[in-house]
């Protein structure tokens, strides 16, 4: 998934109709408060938690706002859903909704969320849309629902819930549930001629807010589009599951939000922390910074495990560096090491050394057991599993042996 802006966020928010209709109904509401205290037959505001409206209540308001019944009922759970404890009347909803600020309407917005979800037992419903993450068929919706689950059942089940049937008995019920949903801005509902029918999808502000309730549930749920608000080392782990595309357009996010001297300090930070994985990602984002980072950069010499793809990095960009022989050979393990983390050995072996001859791979397998790096002999049993050349093959096993044995090391500077 991914998120978008907090802006775009708070301005669809601002005009959800089922929102509005909370700002009117509360403006309504606090010019009636006198009424409320005097006859409890209509409410009590006074009470520190919002009780319902009453049979009378609510027929008043709808007359005097022209709102159906139904959506003075829905309307007023949001209104609840924004009542400060110990007030003397309801929360203005509509002056939240003018607020400048889009963390006061996204919290106004996601309280309405919870207040309706809970209310009408549809958590598991959003979260099914949020898995599928694309337009269903409304016939289809309790099929994909389930199938969320994988076991028929609900997925996440709360405590006492029950599924959303989307059966004859109740496609009146889960349709006036979808309505309600969209008044609040939280789905989209589109004609899908090709498909035959209505579909149904979240919106931005409902992945939005599925992603939050879920993440608060303590589901793992990464999203693409939030990596500017992490540091580096959040950029470099939303890019492993990215394709290019998406991968630009984080990196780019990423970089806007900061100078190029903050962004290639917290890129050397990452990767000195971090795996050999997100090393080799730390430093293939410093060359969208380019010679700008070069100070910063000539800094990691002094660090062993940042030694090499400093210097070959410097190199690369035409500034001075002491680069050993040495250097290029731990760097070419740990770039291996690194993409073993997250891609198949075959891929890694086709990949480490695309461009060199078979003869010259065996080469210089043959003496990466001299390389002090933790991951040597796993990189050598992968060179030796799978390398489909016979004798790199072969030289990756003689040096996995070797570096398997009693007192191997490399020599005196390695890395």
């Amino acid at each position: 998934m991914r998120l978008a802006p907090r802006e775009e966020l708070a301005a669809a928010a601002r005009v959800a109709p089922l929102l509005r209709a909370a700002g009117t109904l509360s403006r309504w509401a606090a010019e009636h408060n006198a009424e409320y205290r005097a006859n409890r037959d209509v409410s009590d505001v006074t009470d520190a938690a919002l009780p319902d409206l009453s049979p009378a209540a609510a027929r008043a308001a709808s007359e005097a706002v022209e709102l159906t019944i139904e959506e003075i009922s829905a309307a007023w759970r949001v209104v609840q859903s924004s009542w400060p404890a110990h007030a003397a009347g309801p929360k203005p909803v509509d002056q939240v909704l003018s607020s400048e600020e889009p963390e006061t309407v996204l919290g106004a917005w996601d309280a309405a969320l919870a207040a309706i979800l809970d209310a009408e037992e549809l958590d598991g419903l959003a979260t099914a849309l949020y898995t599928v993450g694309g337009p269903v068929r409304i016939d289809a919706l309790f099929d994909a629902y389930t199938a969320a689950a994988g076991d028929g059942r609900p997925w996440p089940a709360e405590p006492g819930s029950r599924p959303v049937r989307a059966g004859a008995e109740e496609a009146s019920a889960l349709s006036a549930a979808l309505e309600m949903l969209a008044d609040l801005a939280v789905v989209e509902l589109d004609a899908d001629d090709a498909a035959g029918g209505l579909t149904v999808a979240l919106s931005p502000l409902g992945i939005w807010g599925v992603h939050r309730r879920l993440r608060a549930q303590g589901w793992h749920v990464p999203v693409l589009g939030g990596a500017s608000r992490d540091g580096a080392v959040g950029l470099l782990i939303t890019l492993a599951g990215c394709d290019a595309e998406d991968g630009e357009a984080e990196i780019t996010s990423w970089l806007t939000a900061r100078t190029d001297g903050q962004a290639a300090t917290e890129l050397i930070s990452a990767a000195a922390e971090g795996s050999p994985g997100l090393r080799g990602a730390a430093f293939a984002v410093l060359d969208r910074i380019g010679p700008a980072a070069a100070e910063v950069v000539r800094g990691a010499l002094a660090e062993p495990q940042l030694r090499a793809h400093a210097a070959v990095w410097l190199h690369e960009h035409g500034e001075d560096a002491d680069l050993r022989p040495e250097d290029r050979t731990w760097l070419l393990v740990d770039l291996g090491v690194g993409l073993l983390e997250e891609a198949d050995p075959r891929d890694v072996v086709a990949e480490l050394l695309p461009e060199v001859a078979p003869e010259a791979q065996a080469e210089i397998v043959a003496g990466l057991w001299q390389v002090e790096h933790p991951g040597v002999i796993g990189l050598l049993t992968a060179l030796s599993d799978y390398h489909p050349d016979p004798a790199v093959a072969r030289s990756a096993r003689k040096a996995s042996f070797k570096a398997r044995s009693p007192g191997a090391a490399g020599p005196p500077g390695t890395p």
